[in-house]
């Protein structure tokens, strides 16, 4: 009964432990990289949001981009590649490419850390490339 009892302090005390670094690690990737006003609708992949103020999360995953809305109402991920730019090359940023009336993301740039975090493209977005042929790029600058 001791030794059984003394286990079950020895977890109880190892998870009180573990609890503050759990609940700061998901603090850290609720943690935006950046917000951003988007003044139209747009698609990320394959998941069509309104305009309006976003955050930008990277939740941790280095091949993973989250884009929420501020008010929590609409948020979708995209798979990215990412790489590096040069040094003073970059800047916070979204790039959006346009087809027409419509928002396709396609890079998310972070001057932090020099990343270029490209989208992959959804099946809409490759439709309308191939119907289209002539895409438009639009920049958008982070807010801090």
């Amino acid at each position: 009964y001791m030794k059984t009892r003394k286990i079950h302090l020895a977890s109880l005390f190892a998870l009180i432990l573990l609890i503050p670094a759990l609940l700061h690690a998901q603090g850290a990737i609720r943690q935006p990289l950046f917000r951003v006003d988007v003044p139209f609708a747009f698609v990320v992949g394959g998941v069509h949001l309104p305009a309006g103020h976003y955050h930008v999360y990277h939740p941790g995953d280095p091949y993973l981009i989250v884009i929420e809305k501020d008010d929590g109402r609409a948020r979708a991920m995209a798979y990215v590649h990412p790489s590096t730019t040069e040094a003073g090359a970059s800047s916070t940023k979204l790039v959006f490419n346009k087809y027409g009336d419509q928002y396709f993301l396609s890079q998310v740039w972070t001057e932090p850390d020099q990343q270029v975090h490209q989208c992959f493209r959804c099946p809409a977005e490759q439709s309308l490339m191939a119907q289209a042929g002539k895409r438009e790029f639009v920049v958008l600058a982070a807010k801090r």
